[in-house]
């Protein structure tokens, strides 16, 4: 397994008959009786020892950590679409699971919905058999919560100004 996707690795980078030998000549099968004081076989050697850690790399699988993956919340000013974006990141590059497959989306529905914004949280749980809806259903009610969040912060800009200039004042209205 690791000797043949070395291999495959080596002849993606260095074509036969272009860049050098066929990758069974460089991973062979039985001793070449290679002598590591000759200059030549010293660069078979280091050529058979990456093709070994890249077949490695290419073959073992990679750990998976659903922890990592779905340990992040969304941030107070973050908006909704950028935070599912920075959630479907997570999942393909900790969990190995594919965002766009029916369990990825499962999953990431479940956790959209869970580490959200308190106020958003509110909304899409507060939203009948929301575990049913599409992830775009969801995302489009998170981002009505979130632009009502600016809305709300803009009107209190005024009652906030004339409470200050009261309280200034002295004036209690």
């Amino acid at each position: 397994m690791i000797r043949r996707a070395g291999m495959r690795k080596w002849e993606n980078s260095h074509p036969p008959g272009v860049n050098g030998p066929p990758a069974e000549e460089k991973y062979p099968n039985q001793d070449p009786q290679w002598n590591h004081q000759e200059e030549s076989h010293r660069d078979h050697m280091n050529d058979l020892r990456n093709i070994i850690v890249e077949g490695t790399r290419e073959a073992v699988p990679k750990a998976h950590n659903l922890n990592k993956a779905f340990e992040i919340r969304q941030e107070g000013t973050e908006t909704p679409s950028a935070y599912l974006e920075r959630l479907r990141e997570s999942v393909r590059k900790y969990s190995g699971l594919d965002p766009n497959d029916p369990v990825g989306q499962g999953l990431l529905k479940v956790h959209f919905v869970t580490k959200s914004w308190p106020d958003i949280h509110r909304k899409l749980r507060k939203i009948e058999d929301w575990n049913e809806k599409s992830l775009d259903e969801l995302l489009r009610e998170a981002q009505k919560v979130f632009g009502r969040r600016e809305d709300v912060k803009e009107k209190q800009k005024p009652k906030m100004m004339v409470a200050t200039v009261n309280e200034q004042t002295g004036t209690g209205g």
